[in-house]
């Protein structure tokens, strides 16, 4: 699916030609910066979706910036504040949503969330579309299992909001699959990690690519080839897999919530949001309940069903490889 740049609606522009009922939908992503690809991805993806069926005025508002969070929670009370507000689409980053979610829970606002997994998200009118970080930690114990992979050393970073945490759900998942699995803080520069790897058949990194991460997967990768080298998506990040030898791309796995194109997740929560205020009939309430009531839904993202907490009950989840210095998909795991 080709993507072509967004289209940034002026927020106070007259509803176009597609707009069939009163109402607007606040779409907040980032359009610049870091994830500013990702996010104008995201939204062409839900203008696709608003084009084809019809519906609200489309509010595009950009949440970049050094500030972020603080400006997602001004877009959240931007549409909380806008009596003509139907729902919400965004925001890109957990930290973001767990600001925005607070402001359009208390407003009654439908917020559907396409891209977000940190696990401790939650609102009463909040809807997710990607399954969380214990769903990911949970696949990969999976892919452990088959890869038949018996001894396992989790590292993770000193983030408190993500490293941490998801090291600690990766070990105790892969635990629960039978799998011998320590874990430990990333190494300094100068300390050595032969005694730690210890017969370790697969090491994990669990947080976010930094300036050692290069030296950090070619030394492990020198104490032993075999050994495979795996990392959640905070770590597939181009300055890594552009550097490494092709013996270590080729042991090098990664695992994320997205396995399909960012623009698949903006059309399915604009396609949600639309047929969500279609049977809610433009009552807030309403429309909250038709979203988080939604039962085995055909989507671009295959069938999924909300639970109470309007989470998805998904659970695929990605794994990719090192191709030419690229990320590649590689398969979709599910649980079972």
């Amino acid at each position: 699916m080709y993507l072509q740049p967004a289209r940034v609606e002026h927020p106070d522009r007259r509803p176009g030609s597609f707009c069939r009922v009163p109402g607007r939908i606040y779409a907040s992503l980032p359009l610049a910066g870091p994830s500013g690809a990702a996010g104008r991805e995201v939204l062409r993806g839900a203008e696709l979706a608003l084009e084809r069926a019809g519906g609200a005025e489309l509010v595009v508002l950009d949440a970049a910036g050094e500030d972020r969070d603080a400006r997602a929670a001004a877009n959240a009370r931007r549409a909380a504040g806008d009596p003509h507000a139907l729902a919400y689409l965004g925001d890109f980053h957990s930290s973001q949503v767990m600001r925005s979610a607070a402001v359009l829970s208390q407003a009654g606002l439908l917020e559907v969330t396409p891209v977000a997994t940190f696990t401790g998200l939650s609102g009463s009118t909040l809807v997710r579309l990607m399954p969380d970080d214990a769903a990911g930690a949970r696949a990969i114990a999976r892919w452990l299992e088959e890869a038949g992979v018996g001894r396992l050393l989790v590292v993770h970073d000193h983030d408190e909001g993500y490293g941490i945490p998801v090291g600690r759900m990766c070990t105790e998942a892969a635990r629960r699959r039978g799998i011998d699995a320590r874990s430990r803080p990333v190494w300094d520069h100068d300390e050595p990690m032969a005694g730690d790897v210890g017969a370790a058949q697969a090491v994990l990194y669990a947080g976010v690519a930094g300036s050692g991460a290069v030296g950090l997967w070619h030394g492990l990768h020198a104490l032993d080839p075999q050994l495979w080298l795996l990392g959640t998506e905070g770590v597939a990040m181009p300055r890594l897999t552009r550097e490494l030898s092709a013996s270590a791309a080729a042991r090098t796995r990664f695992f994320g919530a997205q396995y399909a194109p960012w623009g698949f997740y903006g059309y399915e929560a604009m396609a949600l949001i639309l047929d969500a205020i279609a049977e809610g009939d433009g009552d807030r309430a309403a429309i909250v309940r038709a979203a988080r009531s939604t039962r085995d839904r055909d989507s671009l993202l295959g069938r999924y069903s909300l639970d109470a907490d309007g989470h998805t009950t998904s659970t695929a989840y990605g794994c990719f490889a090192v191709a030419g210095g690229e990320v590649v998909w590689e398969s979709t795991t599910a649980e079972r």
